[in-house]
């Protein structure tokens, strides 16, 4: 085992110790400040942001698209440090409460005991998305990425598994029939697209750009017949939602890279709709997904930009 990633792992024993000494209204308001001096002094990625939301709103002003940049960096770091509260009780209350939409499409698509391909996209609520599913009824199965340390990764892993045990863990590297493995259990299986996958991946278009996106839900699909759904969370009104829909496909006759692309594109058209309502939550605006290089070398603010 590598000295830095016992050392790593202490650090996050140790951070999270001392974080859960704390009332949550002390950590909330930690969070908060840590967001704003984010924002204003070391804004990180930020070219990466602005750019990002071009694409989604080409005709937005530069106020408007500082204006949601100003509350993403607030909701990006509230969103890293969830994991380490989600068990309390207050957010604990927020999962209860929890306004689901489309939830019988889920369970239809179950009842017909292929198990469900479900794809979700990175928001900045996973960590209460996942928690739902691991206290809930439904068995589901959450295709992950493996942290490179694994005394991190198991530790994350387990804080998962205190509000539940429903939720089982399988890291992306996994062969394919560990996957089919899990719809042939009548598992729900969650897949992540909105990520660039260059590697074996297919090409898919998001806001009108192309890139490319891994190329599982398709494969399995055409492997197993098992339905495919979409799946988003939010939170409105100081309320937490997720919404369910199903995806219409047709029955292809052999596997190819057409039907692959055609899949997976129908499968990821529907975040459009809730990227563009909350484009703060979206935790994947920080993310080089359409592209490597090429951004604003500067993103000018003035006082009253930064500030207001």
């Amino acid at each position: 085992m590598k000295l830095k990633y016992r050392i790593e792992y202490y650090l996050l024993r140790t951070a999270y110790f001392a974080v859960n000494l704390m009332p949550l209204s002390v950590i909330n308001l930690m969070t908060g400040a840590i967001g704003w001096i984010a924002w204003v002094f070391i804004p990180f990625r930020i070219s990466v942001a602005y750019d990002n939301l071009t694409t989604i709103f080409p005709r937005a002003s530069h106020d408007q698209k500082l204006k949601i940049l100003r509350q993403a960096y607030r909701q990006f770091v509230h969103a890293a440090g969830l994991i380490f509260v989600i068990h309390r009780q207050e957010v604990s209350t927020l999962i209860d409460q929890v306004e689901i939409s489309g939830l019988e499409l889920l369970d239809e698509a179950l009842a017909k005991g292929k198990g469900v391909i479900l794809t979700t996209y990175h928001g900045c609520w996973f960590e209460a998305y996942f928690a739902w599913f691991s206290r809930g009824s439904r068995p589901a199965s959450l295709i992950y990425q493996q942290q490179s340390n694994p005394l991190s990764d198991a530790f994350f892993v387990r804080l998962r598994k205190r509000y539940g045990h429903n939720l089982q863990h399988i890291h992306s590297l996994e062969k394919l029939s560990t996957y089919v493995e899990a719809l042939e259990n009548n598992r729900v299986l969650i897949i992540s697209l909105d990520q660039n996958y260059t590697d074996n991946g297919t090409p898919v278009s998001l806001f009108g750009q192309r890139f490319t996106c891994a190329r599982g839900t398709a494969l399995l699909y055409l492997k197993t017949g098992a339905p495919v759904l979409t799946s988003v969370y939010y939170v409105r009104d100081d309320r937490l939602h997720i919404d369910f829909e199903k995806v219409d496909l047709p029955e292809y006759a052999e596997v190819s890279a057409s039907s692959i692309q055609e899949i997976s594109n129908l499968s990821i058209k529907p975040y459009e709709k809730t990227i563009s309502a909350y484009p703060d939550q979206w935790f994947s605006l920080f993310h080089r997904l359409w592209k490597k290089d090429g951004y604003p070398t500067k993103i000018t603010r003035s006082i009253r930009q930064i500030l207001s």
